[in-house]
């Protein structure tokens, strides 16, 4: 269990240490600036409608994989009318083996290769220039619920380790189309972030046999420095040891392995977090550059009772540098402590 300390605040810069991967970032709020001068300068203006190739009912001249009309629409079998629909990536990273055959490590010389067998598909919403973080709850949870629909279909395929939902949000954040829109993609492989996540909270759990996320939730309600947000069902944190100034952190309170098994009375709960996190984002930075993904247990995994899953958001306000590169440490100008104050003025 985690020790039950008086947390203290902060004058001088201070290296923390994540409780689930290990690694080290360096809180440096000498650095900090106030919250509109992390506002890009240099917003990419968005693309017309005219030549934006997501308008239009049918994206790529293709059905969709999955579509839904809006929360209050009257037409709901009408396409043309959609609000979020999934198609296939017309430039995939990975793509279907077209013999269903799995993809197997082997030698290359010296060296480790696979196939790049996997999927890759797109979540869009309708409006051009609204993004999640100006959506209502309604509008936000459906597109959690297209995600948890796509997890649950396309988790059943062995040849899948692993599926990531991620959100690229402007240009800085390596947004290639203006337009919303999220990214799915399933991979044979575990990738290394969520390998370091899963094994340290694994590791916490043979040792104090209670899940390390569900200690953290524990914690930040106890200590109330660090909780952004909350409804109901879900909690929104700015983590004690980021890898970003203003980075947010989305867990449901009550333990859960697979964000796929998510329950359908919690959808909604989770689109108004989600929806309020990046709101408060919007406002407070001026519409910042942002990514946000989804970390959630691996499939065909057994042992997954250690597992918290959970949405990670991650503003891009700053460059990495000399120090970053040549260290590995992420540096930090806003304590997170700060964050929190300033978040909540834009309520």
């Amino acid at each position: 269990m985690l020790p039950e300390k008086k947390e203290k605040t902060h004058r001088y810069s201070e290296l923390r240490q994540d409780i689930v991967s290990g690694e080290w970032v360096l809180i440096a709020t000498g650095r900090a600036k106030r919250p509109d001068q992390y506002a890009s300068r240099s917003r990419q203006k968005p693309a017309s409608e005219t030549h934006c190739p997501f308008e239009g009912p049918r994206i790529n001249d293709k059905e969709p994989i999955l579509w839904y009309p809006h929360p209050e629409s009257n037409a709901k079998d009408n396409f043309d009318d959609w609000f979020v629909q999934v198609v296939e990536n017309l430039y995939p990273a990975v793509t279907p083996h077209e013999k269903k055959t799995c993809a197997i490590a082997k030698q290359d010389g010296l060296y480790n290769t696979m196939s790049g067998i996997g999927y890759h598909e797109l979540i869009i919403t309708r409006p051009h220039e609204r993004s999640l973080g100006e959506m209502t709850p309604q509008e936000a949870a459906l597109v959690v619920r297209s995600y948890r629909e796509r997890y649950m279909a396309l988790g059943d395929d062995e040849c899948v380790a692993y599926i990531l939902v991620f959100h690229n949000h402007g240009h800085e954040a390596g947004a290639s189309i203006s337009h919303p829109h999220s990214q799915l993609v399933a991979l044979p492989i575990v990738p290394p972030d969520v390998q370091r996540s899963f094994h340290g909270s694994a590791m916490f759990y043979k040792k104090f046999k209670t899940c390390i996320h569900c200690q953290i939730i524990h914690w930040e309600r106890k200590q109330k420095s660090r909780i952004v947000y909350e409804n109901d069902t879900f909690l929104v944190i700015t983590p004690y040891a980021p890898h970003g100034s203003f980075e947010l952190r989305i867990y449901p309170k009550e333990h859960a392995s697979h964000f796929k098994y998510i329950p359908e009375e919690s959808i909604e709960q989770l689109g108004d977090a989600l929806s309020k996190a990046l709101g408060m984002l919007h406002r407070t930075l001026k519409d910042p550059a942002y990514n946000f993904f989804i970390h959630t247990t691996p499939e065909n995994e057994e042992n997954t009772d250690h597992y918290h899953w959970h949405f990670e958001l991650l503003p891009k306000i700053s460059t990495p540098a000399g120090l970053e590169l040549g260290t590995g440490l992420d540096v930090i100008a806003v304590a997170p402590e700060q964050v929190p104050g300033l978040l909540n003025d834009t309520i």
